[in-house]
């Protein structure tokens, strides 16, 4: 097989350091899953710093490595493969850490992003109660108090919330042209106005902490402003469309360490006098599983490579979210049908993907919304 287009020799150093950190964060991943751990995952964050994968497409004078969206998802597919609940953080990192870089100011970027590719932790937070995927439903408001805004209201379903040193969160401001406004802010992890309240309980992903917190009567200078005031929309959809790529490559890892428990299950598996992988039908799975994994990964680093050269890729950040999160989903259970009775018992890791892979399917957007912008995007063009 010829080289991935899309790889360099640089990108395949990435691989290798991040193969070794997911072969690591592997060996703890059934006991963080097991007892929803957020320990172990704030650790595995830690030591993704230490190994300079934190910040691989953050520019250089902010502490990272000034290279490329490619090259960051290099990292997180294998991470994907050896821990999902550590990769999920580590993709939220990398959308509040891209709101910051898209919209700060030098001051912030220099505060912020250096701090996070060094191992302070970042969440990101839209998401309420009543405005999931339909973002501009938030209540939370921000009102300005002298060289002040105080901010209240909650967030739910927030992904590092519980051990973030920074929040890059969104609020209504004034409304602009009697429309709705919205505002993005930095708040800093021990602000008294964020209140946790609750740690959710998950079917997967389950060591990777999902919050819910109130604000109340939170207080920040007016330079914890992140971006232009009542441009915040626009700002949290950018930083969104490079996360749903991101959501993708993690089940495109998945989907392939899935694929390898099954065929490796296959091999040693005697049925009828032989081993089940000599079964056609068993074949045509693993056949059609491969074929999944390809199509999955040429659409995800075709639009992460879009995004490198500052090409619009909405569309082709949407459509391949949904086919590999869906497809990741698909795989996992025919891995699981392969096993069987084993797949379905913790003594083999597929019943934990198979958890793992679902959460895909909602995050950054959920399968129905990426139909909606894929739509939206083709008609836009004819």
């Amino acid at each position: 097989m010829g080289k991935f287009p899309y790889f360099t020799d640089v990108h395949e150093e990435i691989r290798e350091i991040a193969r070794g950190a997911g072969e690591e964060f592997k060996k703890t991943a059934e006991e963080a899953d097991r007892n929803h751990d957020y320990k172990i995952i704030e650790k595995n964050m830690k030591r993704l710093a230490e190994l300079n994968l934190i910040g691989i497409h953050i520019p250089t004078e902010y502490g990272g490595e000034g290279l490329d969206l490619v090259g960051h998802f290099v990292a997180l597919e294998e991470i994907a493969k050896g821990c999902l609940s550590t990769a999920f953080s580590f993709n939220t990192q990398r959308l509040a850490m891209d709101g910051i870089r898209l919209g700060g100011t030098e001051e912030q970027k220099k505060k912020y992003l250096t701090a996070a590719c060094g191992g302070s932790i970042l969440s990101f937070a839209t998401t309420e109660p009543e405005a999931g995927s339909d973002v501009a439903s938030m209540k939370t408001t921000a009102v300005k108090d002298g060289d002040a805004w105080v901010l209240n209201g909650s967030k739910h379903y927030i992904t590092n919330g519980i051990f973030a040193d920074a929040h890059v969160l969104f609020a209504r401001t004034d409304d602009i042209d009697g429309k709705k406004a919205f505002t993005g802010f930095i708040v800093e992890g021990d602000n008294p106005g964020i209140k946790i309240s609750k740690v959710e309980n998950k079917m997967g992903a389950t060591a990777s902490p999902t919050t819910e917190y109130f604000i109340e009567n939170c207080r920040v200078p007016d330079d914890a402003v992140l971006g232009v005031v009542g441009q915040g929309m626009p700002l949290a959809l950018s930083a969104l469309e490079i996360a749903r790529i991101g959501i993708g490559t993690q089940g495109l890892g998945l989907m392939q360490v899935a694929m390898e428990q099954a065929i490796a299950y296959a091999k040693e598996r005697v049925q009828f006098g032989r081993p089940i992988i000599k079964n056609q039908a068993i074949q045509f799975h693993i056949a059609n599983m491969t074929s999944r994994v390809e199509i999955a990964k040429n659409l995800l680093f075709h639009a992460a490579w879009l995004k490198d050269q500052g090409l619009p890729a909405a569309k082709e950040a949407a459509i391949a979210k949904v086919f590999a999160t869906e497809e990741c989903t698909w795989v996992c259970n025919m891995s699981m049908n392969v096993l069987c009775g084993p797949g379905y018992t913790t003594d083999y890791p597929v019943e934990r993907f198979f958890r793992d892979a679902k959460v895909l399917e909602m995050g950054g957007g959920t399968s129905e919304i990426m139909r909606i912008i894929i739509s939206r995007e083709e008609v836009g063009r004819v």
